[in-house]
């Protein structure tokens, strides 16, 4: 018998983005305008309203997405907001994967089980204003130009829950 020569092994595929990845992801890439309001620290108990302008868009042919955010002056965030985050899947964990920083020198990473229902929630570890934290992210598509997002943070005495921002992708 003769040798198979490698001329005529198959191609393999070339390897495809995760779904959960593709589907959590799907119509997010662009730019969304966002309005909410979070607690204002210099006045716990109050709420100040913000808005946000997030940019999304895939990287490394798929396998990844990038996005960078920034929000408004307002009387919580003097200086403003911004931000950088990145996200992926952990084929080993069968995990979506995230890591954000932002310019008041919080850091996080986080998992998610993937979109159900048109929801992914994201839970978050990290550090903000030199303390650890926790936090829980749900992202809610309405439908291919809205979604919302809320933020739950867990500090210590116990949990506070910043109200939805209602974000609207911009004219492609």
């Amino acid at each position: 018998a003769t040798p198979a020569l490698a001329e005529d092994a198959p191609k393999a595929a070339p390897p495809k983005p995760a779904p959960a990845l593709t589907e959590a992801f799907k119509d997010m890439s662009g730019t969304w305008s966002c309005s909410g309001s979070m607690e204002n620290p210099q006045a716990p108990g109050t709420q100040v309203k913000t808005k946000t302008e997030m940019r999304i868009a895939p990287t490394v042919d798929g396998f990844a997405y990038t996005g960078s955010w920034k929000t408004e002056k307002n009387a919580a965030l003097p200086a403003g907001g911004k931000g950088t985050m990145q996200w992926g899947f952990d084929s080993a964990k069968n995990k979506l994967v995230e890591a954000g920083f932002d310019n008041m020198g919080s850091t996080w990473m986080g998992t998610s089980d993937g979109s159900k229902d048109g929801t992914t929630v994201w839970n978050e570890e990290g550090t903000m204003m030199g303390q650890p934290m926790k936090s829980r992210t749900t992202v809610t598509r309405k439908s291919p130009t809205v979604v919302t997002l809320m933020t739950e943070m867990e500090s210590k005495p116990g949990a506070w829950q910043v109200p939805p921002a209602l974000c609207a992708a911009l004219p492609r």
